[in-house]
């Protein structure tokens, strides 16, 4: 069976397709989580040695080819590095240049027509009118975002560490996209996120999950793919985030990596993104939600996570829970503690049901 190194924050979901694929997965993330261990061979990186780390623990790892999951995409030296053995299988360092350049993303917005949402420089004069956010450069899964205040308007000293972004009141979406014919990428499906969402207790703006929807009764996506793929050269599999309004969609960013929501298309269609990606409507809504912990916790040795751990080397089936903690691991207030998974015949139904067993949790975890 050939092998396939995965690189990131959390490489769980990915190990589990790479299995769909028929690969076997070789995982270095920051978790090392109980389920990641039964789908692969991991290696913990320390939270203190993010990113740069992953480049010396790569060179230990025998030859394979390998691919990066979140946070890598910010740091296009550490994925050049790691990409000087062995062969890459995504997006190189001189496309996340150019594709995480929130400015250079703006400008292709503007010669396409697209005017928003608004983007300015740390350090720039700031517009006479809009509501905008402080977001970081380097920034993933939502954090350090905020709402600006004028003391944060400001000439920077040194490289900027953020910038600002027009805040739009509408759906934050999700749209995932494949490998391509001729150039032209494949549409692999679109959801609704989850965005500091409080009956998982995330903080504001933070990730906290994806729920398919319909693909037919929002603003079809595919077209600015299609426009972003020649223009920025985005290869594999990737994600484009956006800001629904109305009939409009607004992009907010680019995700030029396997996404957190890739395993819901999968799961639901039975098929695979990192092979070949099968374009089948899939009969179910299927969600995903990420728990944070409401304080700290220190995780049991048995919950109603137990069967999905027993059974989750069945990587086709489709887990209640998942990135399950080791028992006696602590974890602190406001960080993720596991993964929810449900189904349902439609969106809100599927909601509903990541709400109740968030619901669940918090009497397990004594919330209130």
């Amino acid at each position: 069976m050939e092998r396939l190194l995965i690189v990131g924050a959390s490489g769980r979901a990915a190990a589990a397709s790479a299995r769909r694929a028929g690969f076997e997965p070789f995982v270095l993330d920051l978790f090392a989580d109980a389920d990641t261990e039964r789908l692969a061979t991991v290696w913990k990186l320390p939270f203190d040695q993010y990113p740069h780390g992953f480049v010396e623990l790569a060179k230990r790892v025998p030859p394979m080819p390998w691919m990066y999951t979140g946070g890598l995409e910010n740091y296009p030296d550490v994925v050049a590095a790691i990409s000087e053995t062995r062969e890459l299988w995504g997006n190189g360092p001189d496309v996340l240049k150019k594709v995480r350049d929130p400015f250079a993303v703006q400008n292709w917005l503007k010669e396409f027509g697209r005017t928003r949402p608004r983007t300015f420089h740390h350090g720039d004069e700031a517009p006479s009118s809009g509501r905008w956010l402080r977001k970081p450069i380097r920034g993933s899964a939502g954090l350090g975002i905020r709402f600006a205040e004028p003391v944060d308007i400001r000439t920077p000293s040194g490289e900027p560490a953020y910038y600002f972004q027009e805040f739009l009141d509408g759906t934050p979406m999700s749209a995932v996209f494949a490998h391509g014919r001729r150039g032209w990428p494949t549409f692999v499906g679109m959801s609704r996120q989850l965005i500091g969402t409080d009956w998982l207790h995330a903080k504001p703006f933070a990730y906290a999950g994806n729920v398919m929807v319909d693909p037919n009764v929002y603003p079809d996506p595919r077209p600015t793919a299609g426009w972003l793929t020649h223009s920025f050269s985005l290869a594999g599999v990737w994600g484009l985030d956006a800001i629904r309004t109305g009939d409009e969609w607004n992009v907010v960013e680019i995700n030029p990596r396997y996404t957190a929501s890739v395993e819901l298309y999968e799961l639901a269609t039975n098929s695979c993104t990192l092979v070949r990606w099968e374009p089948i409507p899939p009969a179910i809504r299927m969600g995903k939600a990420i728990y944070y912990a409401p304080h700290r916790i220190v995780f049991p040795a048995s919950g109603p996570w137990d069967d999905s751990l027993a059974r989750c080397a069945d990587v086709w089936r489709r887990p209640d829970f998942a990135d399950l903690p080791h028992a006696g691991d602590i974890i602190e207030a406001g960080q993720p503690v596991l993964t929810l998974f449900a189904e349902a015949d439609d969106e809100e139904a599927c909601e509903a049901k990541l709400k109740a067993s968030a619901a669940e949790l918090d009497r397990l975890f004594a919330v209130g």
